[in-house]
Order: structure tokens, then C-alpha cells, then sequence
């Protein structure tokens, strides 16, 4: 299932992990004449290691080209759209793994530097794959990329029309699903993550909507001791993917 998102990412980190991830979407990389050495000798290393052709051009051009983002003078051109997972492949790339399945699923995260980062927690937390909605949620955009420090070259996403039905899904396929909000007396500390799990966010603006959380097998909390009563979407969403990891390394 294809997406509708721009052919550029910027940004070293990006740029590097999308060579490194073997993908055969890359047309060529794009370098500022003013850039060499350093961060970007690795880019022009993998880039080399990938037969992929690399262009020097004035700051000018990047800057035109990354629609003025921060691009740190590194940009690759992709062929063809993101390409989102379908849910019922990303069940089956799962199965395949033989362990116990981790997905992340995001009600309503609209803003890119928020799910970029939550992409990027569940890489480094060891999850399946990460499940948005086509509605009320950003997008994978060049943003989105560069905050996922590359991450979305490695996690599949999967983008669908509705969330409760996505749950349904994978609770016949034999995944709990534990939500997270903010104020309920049962805390993520106390269920057991251990086996097929799925950890449902949402925003910070409104949480997880009311129809998603009785979808659910838990609602919880994540208990707060400081004087600021709340965490970011992001934050929060790695510290309870990471409990995950945490319970299964015992």
C-alpha cells in the first residue's frame, strides 16, 4: 500500500541508515559543495558501497530542494512513495520472527517530530512494526524521516482507516493490547508485557480516543512523582516501550 509522501529526506543520520538499509528506492545523493569530511565522509562511504551516484551542488539547491529544512547539507532523492505496510502483512512478518510480537500502535500523533521519535523508540525498543491512522495523524514526510534519525528505513509502518478495527485484528491474532492515559489507578508497571503486546498512544492534546481505549485489554498509566504532571507523547512512548524490552531481557 503506497503512501503520498515527498522523495526527499535530508539530514546525515537519514540519509546514511536509508543506504545502509539496502533499499533500492535511491536514485542519487545530493552534497553541498561547501561540505566534506566528517559526518559527511560516511555518507559518501556508504553511498559508494551502494553504487549510488552522488551530486555536488551549491547550498542554494539543497536548501530549494529540502524546502529550507535543516538538511545539514546532506539530501538522497528516492524513487517511488513510502510505502506503507498493509496490517495484515505486518501480522505475518511477525509470525515469521517466532518471538513474542511488539507493536506500537499511535491514536492521533499529528505532530512529525513526535512520531519520527516514536519510530525511532521502536527500533531501539525491538517492536514489529508502529500503526497510524490515515486520519487525524502525520505522516511519514521528509520531517518525519530526519527525527526518526533513519529509523523508518528499518520499521514498517502500517497506515489504517480505522483503529478499533486494526485492535480487533490483532487481538484474534492473539496480541494483548494495553492502552496508555494519563490519571488511571493501574499502572504499566503492573501488567505483564511478556507476551504478544501492543502499546496504544495518543496525543498529548487529547490522549487516546474513547472508542480505542475500550478496544483495549488494559488502560494504564505511567505513575509521575515530580511536580510537572505530565511527559511528552514522545517521552512517554519510549519509556513504555522500553519496559517492554525491559520485562522480556528478565
Amino acid at each position: 500500500m503506497k503512501g503520498s509522501e515527498s522523495r526527499v529526506i535530508y539530514g546525515v543520520n537519514p540519509v546514511t541508515e536509508v543506504l545502509l538499509s539496502g533499499s533500492e528506492n535511491v536514485e542519487r545523493i545530493v552534497l553541498s559543495t561547501s561540505k566534506s569530511g566528517g559526518a559527511t565522509a560516511k555518507v559518501v562511504a556508504a553511498a559508494k558501497a551502494a553504487k549510488v551516484r552522488i551530486d555536488r551542488v551549491p547550498r542554494a539547491e539543497i536548501d530549494r530542494l529540502a524546502e529550507r529544512a535543516k538538511h545539514q547539507g546532506v539530501l538522497a532523492i528516492l524513487s517511488g512513495k513510502y510505502s506503507y505496510t498493509l496490517l495484515e502483512d505486518l501480522i505475518e512478518q511477525w509470525r515469521a520472527t517466532g518471538e513474542a510480537a511488539f507493536f506500537v500502535i499511535l491514536d492521533s500523533i499529528q505532530d512529525p517530530q513526535n512520531l519520527g521519535s516514536l519510530i525511532r523508540g521502536a527500533d531501539c525498543s525491538g517492536a514489529h512494526g508502529v500503526i497510524i491512522t490515515k486520519d487525524r495523524s502525520a505522516k511519514i514526510t521528509p520531517a518525519v524521516v530526519k527525527a526518526s534519525a533513519g529509523a523508518t528505513a528499518y520499521v514498517s509502518v502500517s497506515r489504517v482507516t480505522n483503529l478499533s478495527r486494526a485492535i480487533e485484528l490483532l487481538k484474534e491474532a492473539g496480541v494483548w493490547v494495553t492502552a496508555l492515559e494519563a490519571g488511571e489507578k493501574e499502572t504499566l508497571y503492573g501488567v505483564d508485557l511478556t507476551s504478544n503486546t501492543a502499546i496504544v498512544l495518543g496525543s498529548e492534546g487529547s490522549g487516546v480516543r474513547r472508542l480505542v481505549k475500550e478496544s483495549c485489554d488494559h488502560v494504564v498509566s505511567l505513575p509521575l512523582t515530580g511536580r510537572v504532571n505530565s511527559l511528552s507523547a514522545a517521552q512517554a512512548g519510549v519509556v513504555s516501550m522500553f519496559e517492554v524490552m525491559r520485562q522480556r531481557l528478565g
